[in-house]
């Protein structure tokens, strides 16, 4: 028992180097949270390619424009449904042609949020905050010199069971077949990105004392974390950054440059249960909340040996409106939305990784 504690004990999360921390002011000066609301209000419609195909082509039309008028250039990758004559459609975005450097695929990072949403829900928190973090990150990236190495994907059908993703990083990593569930392996391909952080409902935020609750058995696995959410008065105004041991120093600097902007406690990290080695397998059959490391984007690619975080608000753990009518852009914190989107560019960027 004290081996998982201490595999998944939170890291220590240190003052962020005075450049670095002069960067992170410069780029949240400019993140225009006007914006970010602005996109969020534009997708907020209930957006499938199998219940509303129509706000999702709306939904695509707006994400292409936004991309390209910002100087990206937009891939539409279709994949096969399962089941289905249509194919899913992800986008994959690269930076303008201004922003490129002799190539260096080996230090890309990808940075995703899926844009489909469940039946009958708008999905501002889930996912157009997400989506709408990527949009300004398109537009902020450029002008503070930090779009090089960034890759942007847009995923389809995640609500589905992940299969955008799982199409995406079999195609950047050369591998012809994911399994959410199965066997880690190792796939190089000639786009495999180094790192890939996924944004996933990260706007909804509550100042309520217990507004915030854990799946069962969280508190076993994760002890200095749950202290960390009772100091806090079981307040849900933090953000969730989900790692594994390959992403941890991507994930700790994150959890820094959150630190820095939003004050102590607002930043809480969690390693993946099933990624620590002879535990996992029996964490995963007897403890329930190690299943929730698994539900969104960034799993596909840890199934591949690549990197990957998880950004999140922890969605229905705290969002009273998760996967209903009333998840709408007034109930988002647009504010800790703009903190994730500079956050998330200086941790990726060239001084912080020389």
């Amino acid at each position: 028992m004290e081996f998982w504690m201490v595999l998944t004990a939170h890291p220590r999360l240190r003052p962020l180097a005075v450049p670095l921390a002069a960067q992170l002011d410069a780029v949240r000066a400019a993140v225009d949270e006007g914006r970010l609301r602005q996109h969020v209000e534009r997708l907020d419609a209930p957006r499938s390619r199998r219940h509303a195909p129509d706000g999702l082509a709306r939904a695509e039309t707006y994400v292409v424009r936004e991309l390209e008028q910002a100087g990206w250039l937009v891939e539409r990758r279709p994949f096969p449904l399962p089941g289905r004559t249509t194919p899913g459609v992800n986008l994959l975005a690269r930076p303008p042609a201004t922003a490129r450097p002799p190539a260096v695929p080996a230090s890309t990072v990808l940075l995703g949020a899926h844009l489909d949403t469940v039946f009958g829900s708008p999905g501002a928190d889930d996912n157009a905050s997400g989506v709408a973090c990527l949009l300004e990150l398109a537009r902020l990236l450029p002008s503070h010199g930090l779009a090089a190495p960034v890759r942007l994907a847009v995923f389809d059908e995640e609500e589905t069971g992940l299969h955008g993703s799982r199409a995406l990083a079999a195609e950047l990593t050369g591998t012809d077949r994911i399994e959410v569930d199965g066997t880690d392996a190792e796939a190089v391909g000639a786009e495999r990105p180094a790192a890939v952080v996924v944004f996933e409902c990260v706007g909804y935020y509550s100042r309520e004392p217990r507004s915030q609750t854990l799946p069962p058995g969280a508190s076993l696995v994760f002890p200095g974390q749950r202290r960390r959410a009772g100091r806090r008065g079981w307040r849900g105004d933090w953000t969730l950054v989900a790692y594994r041991r390959s992403s941890r120093p991507l994930a700790r600097l994150i959890g820094e440059c959150l630190t820095h902007l939003a004050g102590s406690g607002t930043a809480i990290l969690a390693r993946d249960p099933l990624d620590i080695p002879v535990v996992g397998p029996l964490l995963r059959r007897y403890v329930p909340a190690t299943r929730h490391f698994a539900r969104s984007d960034h799993q596909p690619f840890w199934a591949v040996g690549v990197p990957a975080v998880q950004l999140t608000d922890t969605a229905d753990f705290r969002n009273p409106h998760y996967h209903r009518p009333s998840d709408t852009p007034e109930t988002l914190d647009y504010r800790r939305m703009a903190d994730i989107v500079a956050a998330t560019a200086v941790a990726t960027s060239p001084l912080a990784h020389p």
